[in-house]
């Protein structure tokens, strides 16, 4: 039995007490996304970020005592500063689609919509990810990796709050 598209969605959102300014910048810059985004313990190493509709975000993950990992963004739209889409991936060095290294039944896409808002000086981002052009078995294995997401991106997001309050 199929599983319906609408149970294989993950959201979280966090506020945060810097303007939606700061904020936005820290999703569209170079050097501020190579110092917050990914898991805890993970470096980013940025190979190109080309921040317009079509472009990509290739960047390189290291973990401590492993090789490293490659992702990419392939943005589809950017309302600046209140909207970003784009098509989360596994890759390879090069910038090519990449099944990931732990399991084949991880959909090879996920499409992330993230919305900003501020109100008194603080800025609420909200996320929503959901698998993209995915098979069946992959859109499970998505729903059983809730708890991996919410550990990633909670991890991600305060790794944000923190790049935040020295910024």
């Amino acid at each position: 039995m199929a599983v319906p598209a609408e149970t294989a969605v993950f959201e979280i959102t966090r506020r945060y007490a810097r303007p939606l300014a700061a904020v936005w910048k820290a999703w569209s810059d170079a050097e501020a996304l190579a110092c917050w985004w990914g898991p805890k313990s993970c470096t980013i190493g940025v190979e190109r970020l080309e921040f317009r509709p079509g472009g990509f975000f290739h960047y390189r993950m290291a973990f401590p005592g492993t090789a490293p990992m490659w992702g990419r963004f392939n943005y589809r739209e950017i309302v600046a500063p209140e909207r970003l889409v784009w098509l989360n991936s596994f890759a390879n060095e090069r910038c090519g689609i990449a099944r990931a290294p732990f399991s084949e039944a991880c959909p090879l896409e996920i499409e992330n919509t993230v919305t900003f808002s501020e109100q008194g000086g603080e800025t609420t981002v909200a996320l929503r990810a959901e698998p993209f052009g995915e098979i069946d078995v992959e859109r499970r294995y998505f729903i059983d990796l809730r708890p991996s997401l919410e550990e990633g991106y909670g991890g991600t997001f305060e790794r944000l709050a923190e790049h935040l309050q020295r910024g």
